[in-house]
Parts: C-alpha cells; structure tokens; sequence
C-alpha cells in the first residue's frame, strides 16, 4: 500500500498529499520528523540503516525518523513510529 505523506511549501504551509517516494524522488517539500532517544546516561540510542534502503542504506542514523500521514497528526505519528521501530508504546 502506497503512503501518502503531507506536502508543504517553503513556509510549511501544508499544500496537500503525496505519496512518499514520489515526493523523495521529485524532491517535493514534506513533512518529516527526527527522535533522538537518550538514556540515563545521556547515551543516544542509534540504528544502522539497512544496506538496501533507497537513501543512505548502511548508514548510522537517529533513533527514529519518518513522516507524519496525510490526515495523521505528529504526535500519533511519533508515538506510531517509536512502536514500529524500537517497541516503545504511548502510556
């Protein structure tokens, strides 16, 4: 199933959806959010990309990145993707 993420201008003004590997391919602006985890001992949690995604594969990355759905607000986004990446759920 192909995801539609949110397009924006370059004032994040939001202009509609697209779906994500079209507006990465075409370089169309979009939503996009980073998580930086960090534990106790102010250590940061990183992944290492698989070799084959289509951008920066084998990479050393942040804890979590993606982007927010097309109708999906950022907070269910962050607390979606942080369950699909590292099992951490909203309490």
């Amino acid at each position: 199933m192909e995801e539609y993420i949110i397009a924006v201008d370059k004032y994040n003004k939001e202009i509609g959806s697209i779906k994500k590997m079209e507006a990465h391919y075409k370089g169309v602006l979009h939503r996009a959010f980073s998580i930086f985890v960090f534990n106790s001992n102010n250590e940061l949690l990183i992944q290492k990309r698989h070799k084959t995604k289509y951008h920066s594969g084998g990479l050393w990355t942040n804890t979590c990145c993606s982007h927010p759905r097309y109708s999906e607000n950022l907070q269910d986004a962050i607390y979606r993707r942080l369950e699909e990446e590292i099992c951490i759920k909203k309490f």
